[in-house]
Parts: structure tokens; sequence; C-alpha cells
């Protein structure tokens, strides 16, 4: 099979692309004919030597996977068998441990990394794969998982947006900003969404938010404050991370709920704890996605309630320029890779 391997950190320049064996399907293994794979900002740390959690090389990665069930080792359950369409979360669980067994699995010790959505195959553990009804295309499986899915936890079930809420999103074009907006406005909420560029403003309005606040790098809250008589609004989801953080923070009002999602670099930032309880705010760390909540954004989808945002689909000998494009940001929604000439969806 075809794949982009990594032998190790490097610039998007860094793939190779080579025929390699299949992987090899171990017991509770499902092996996927990928169809489409994602390539968010996550791969692109990855590549570059940025996250360095469980990784060896070589190295095939890809962890927004759709495409069809190839074939089961022997201690997968009957709910899969091939020719079924499936997508993945970004990780598998034990299912039995304490966590797992309290709707916590995403914090698993056990807990494995999915990879080789840059191969035509990949072996995944069964845990990390959902299945996809075959009206869905492929093409916006692969982002309903490590994607709209960590948007759902971050809107719904980490910072419980509620009707009547003013909410902000940072990092409102990317993969996991889109859901969230869109999400955010299911559950009744108000959206205020961040950008740096006017050319992306329309596009926002589009996709879900009531209000958009373009701003260069630096203080935006004087611009959110206007827009919330001064007060700010209720929850912040930040896709983004340290270079926002002062910002979102200062935007956010009395008892606030701060939801951390994006954070995808080395950079630190320093705070003032009175700020924080002065404020009465609570700081929420967002973990990765569940698979009942990948189930739930499934369903959504299928019933019209998210539209994702599908920037460009490339070839798979294009996997440097997808690299390029993702760190650029200059794109509205996401870049996925195919490993067919058409949409098999």
């Amino acid at each position: 099979m075809k794949a982009a391997v990594l032998y190790e950190p490097g610039p998007p320049s860094a793939f190779r692309l080579e025929d390699v064996p299949r992987p090899e399907v171990g017991p509770e293994d499902v092996l996927v004919r990928v169809v489409n794979c994602g390539v968010s900002y996550r791969d692109a740390v990855e590549r570059n030597g940025t996250y360095r959690r469980d990784v060896t090389y070589p190295l095939i990665i890809g962890i927004e996977i759709s495409g069809v069930v190839e074939e089961c080792g022997p201690a997968v359950p009957d709910e899969f068998k091939p020719g079924d369409h499936v997508c993945s979360k970004a990780f598998s669980s034990c299912g039995r441990c304490r966590l797992c067994r309290g709707g916590r699995e995403t914090t698993c010790a056990a807990r494995r990394p999915v990879r080789g959505g840059y191969g035509e195959y990949a072996a995944v553990n069964w845990d990390a794969l959902v299945h996809v009804p075959e009206g869905i295309p492929f093409t916006v499986s692969c982002t309903l998982g490590p994607a709209s899915g960590v948007a759902l936890n971050a809107v719904r079930d980490v910072a419980g947006v509620r009707v009547g809420e003013d909410v902000l999103v940072t990092g409102a074009t990317g993969g996991v900003g889109w859901p969230s907006m869109q999400i955010a406005k299911l559950s009744g909420a108000r959206v205020i969404a961040v950008t740096r560029s006017h050319e992306k403003q329309q596009d926002l309005l589009e996709g879900g938010a009531d209000e958009v606040v373009v701003a260069p790098p630096g203080d935006f809250s004087p611009a959110v404050k206007d827009l919330t008589d001064g007060k700010g609004v209720e929850v912040v989801i930040d896709n983004v991370g340290t270079p926002v953080f002062d910002a979102a923070f200062n935007s956010l009002a009395r008892h606030g709920r701060y939801a951390m999602v994006g954070q995808l670099m080395t950079a630190e930032l320093s705070i003032n704890p009175a700020r924080i309880f002065f404020k009465r705010a609570q700081l929420l760390g967002v973990g990765s996605v569940s698979r009942a909540q990948l189930e739930d954004v499934i369903a959504f989808t299928k019933a019209g309630r998210l539209s994702p945002k599908i920037a460009t689909v490339l070839p798979l000998e294009e996997i440097a320029r997808a690299h390029e494009l993702v760190e650029g940001a200059d794109l509205v929604g996401r870049v996925l890779i195919s490993h067919e000439r058409r949409d098999d969806g």
C-alpha cells in the first residue's frame, strides 16, 4: 500500500511517499481501507516534533480516519463487519477501568493513539471506531471525531452552554472552532467569533456566528465588551491557547467559564491568580472525544444540524502541501487528503 512515512521530525517535506506492507491486524483491531483523512494542526505539531507523546519512528500519522472495514480481528465485537462505513476518534481505551466505566474514557491510563490515516490501510482498535450511515460522505465523516466531537465535548459537556448565553469562540474558522459555533447555536447561545481576517468574516456569519470580531493580534476584549453591553461573555471556547488567552480572559464575564481546547505549542502563559478569583472564573480543560460524543455528532450531522466545513481535498501525493495549508491558517475549514480519485460517500 502507499503511505506518507515520517522517519524523523521536520518540515512538511519530511514525508516520504513509499510502498509499505499493510499493517498487521491484532486481535482487537479492525483493518480499515482509508478513503479520507483530515489533516489537523495536531498532525502538524506531531510531524514537526512539538508533540512527542507515544511517538516512535518510522511513523505513519493521521487520526481523522474515514473508510470501509476490510477485516476484523478475532476479538472484535460482532457489531463490526467487512463493508461497514466507519470513522475514528483520536484514541482507543480499555473500556473496563473505573474511568472508562464512569464515562471518562478519554483519560483512560491504557488509552492508545489512533494513527495510520496517511496510509491506504490502517489497523485501528475497534474501540476507536464508530459506524457511519452511508448517507454521510467520507469527506464529512472523517471530520466528526477529533474535530466536531471535541467541539461537542467542549460546548455541551464541559462548558455546559445554556440558552441565552453569550459564547466567544476563538480559532473559529478551524476544524474544532467551526462546529463549536454551530453547537453553541444549537444550545441557544449567541455566538461571537474572533478572526484576524476581514476575508473570513462572511464565512463565519454564514457558518453560525451571530457577531464577528475582526481584530489583529492583541487585546480584542474591548470589541467583545461593546457587543455585550460591557459585561463580557459567559463562556469562552478557546481553540487557540497562549496567543489569545489574555484577550479572551479579559472578554470573560464574572462567573464565566473558560473552556481550554487548543494549545499545541510550547509557549506558556502567566496569570495572577487574583484575576481568576476576583472574576469568580472557572478554567476548564477539554480533552478528546468519547465514543458516545462521536455517535451524537454523527446523529446531528445526519439530521442536518451540523455542517462541517471542508476547505480542500488533496491526494496523498500532496501531503506536504496539505500541511503547508494547515500551518498557514489561511483557509476556512478542514484540509483533507484522499486515497481515492472520487468520493465514495
